[in-house]
């Protein structure tokens, strides 16, 4: 969990990715992006897949239909 997201300050040097963790059905997890990314608008996004524990695994297209598109995408 991001602590005091809201003390996260732009500095030219550093590009902030913010990283949606957690495993889970593909609804489950678009309805935390939602939450925690669109309301929260951050600089650059990332997604997390998991390959064992998502079910099923969310496919490359769906993952860049989410809004904002992530910039970062991690498998797992």
């Amino acid at each position: 969990m991001l602590t005091n997201a809201s003390k996260i300050r732009l500095d030219p040097r550093v590009q902030v990715v913010i990283d949606m963790d957690g495993y889970g059905p593909p609804g489950a997890k678009m309805g935390a992006y939602r939450w925690f990314v669109v309301r929260h608008p951050v600089q650059y996004t990332g997604w997390k897949l998991f390959y064992k524990n998502d079910k099923p695994l969310m496919t490359p297209q769906q993952v860049l239909e989410l809004y904002p598109k992530p910039m970062y995408i991690q498998y797992q």
